[in-house]
């Protein structure tokens, strides 16, 4: 302790030398300016004001002085050490030729940056608030398997904002990637990427039975079930009335979710089935006998043989065994 002392006062004269040497030291008038060995700043400058004190305060040249810089701030949350030598540089140039100050300058001055710090756990929370504000499911169907994001990060001191940055209009099942934008007083600080895994509770239909191509589903053929999944479903169906009568466009094994696109309306009527084909014109309305030359659905066109005439026709398909013509 006693060694620290002795060198912190023979550098104070030192610093106090280089000084004199710019000029005569008059004491009338004259400023002294202590350095001290800790200090702490907001921004991205360190100042004079920021690292001494001044006597007399009232000085004329003290509000001039405190605004002039130093050097460059550290990082938010971290420490800069400047040693002496550079002191005494810095301050002999800020100084400008005054001859009426003088300058005590510590050996080594340790310089630490103000921060704010925006926590993991404070990350996670922005990650769900937007995840649940956006999705298109209930919150009680919806469940955050897991968020990542980086550890701490540290901020300069000012008004904090963020916003977020991710796909618009998605169906925020599975896995989620997200950008969190953080400002300062409006600029720009940090992005950081968030990632998350959400799982949604939905009802699906399966098949109860290996259910072959082209036969009819009923009732006891399916299964309702309620499971988490990280799928949106898409094309599933969501009752048992959407299958329910239809027929299978393709081979659904037991315990298959149901698509859509897995099940056809059967057709109303099939190649070579005698219809009646009606034809209709205003009040005038006539019916005949047709062969079937296609299979069809009701609404859909097909071509039907008129039996009496033996002509090919194209007509409408209205129910089973029923079709319309117009003239």
């Amino acid at each position: 302790m006693h060694r620290k002392k002795i060198k912190f006062f023979s550098f104070s004269l030192i610093a106090t030398l280089v000084l004199l040497a710019l000029g005569h030291v008059s004491h009338a008038g004259e400023l002294r300016i202590w350095i001290r060995e800790k200090a702490t700043v907001t921004g991205d400058t360190i100042r004079l004001g920021d690292i001494a004190t001044f006597s007399p305060e009232q000085d004329g040249r003290v509000p001039g002085l405190r605004e002039r810089k130093v050097a460059a701030a550290p990082a938010p949350g971290r420490d800069l050490a400047l040693n002496s030598r550079f002191l005494i540089y810095r301050l002999s140039s800020l100084m400008g030729g005054d001859q009426q100050v003088r300058v005590k300058v510590p050996q080594n001055l340790l310089v630490h940056r103000d921060g704010q710090v925006i926590s993991a756990k404070k990350m996670t929370d922005i990650f769900k608030q937007y995840v649940f504000s956006h999705a298109p499911w209930d919150r009680k169907e919806m469940e955050l398997e897991r968020v990542r994001v980086p550890g701490p990060v540290t901020l300069p001191c000012g008004r904090l904002s963020w916003e977020v940055q991710g796909r618009m209009g998605g169906d925020f099942v599975g896995d989620i990637s997200l950008v969190l934008s953080f400002s300062v007083n409006g600029r720009v600080y940090k992005k950081v990427p968030a990632t998350g895994r959400i799982l949604v509770t939905r009802r699906v239909i399966k098949t109860a039975r290996k259910i072959r191509k082209g036969e009819m589903i009923g009732p006891r053929d399916l299964v309702e079930v309620t499971e988490k999944s990280v799928r949106s479903g898409g094309t599933e169906v969501l009752s048992l009335e959407q299958v329910v009568g239809k027929r299978a466009a393709r081979t659904l094994q037991m315990g298959q979710v149901v698509k859509r696109e897995m099940v056809e309306i059967p057709p109303a009527v099939r190649k070579g089935d005698r219809v009646i084909i009606k034809a209709e014109n205003g009040s005038v309305a006539v019916s005949t006998l047709g062969k079937v030359m296609e299979e069809g659905r009701s609404g859909e066109q097909i071509r039907v043989i008129n039996i009496s005439s033996g002509k090919e026709i194209f007509a409408n398909v209205i129910g089973p065994g029923q079709v319309r013509v117009s003239f």
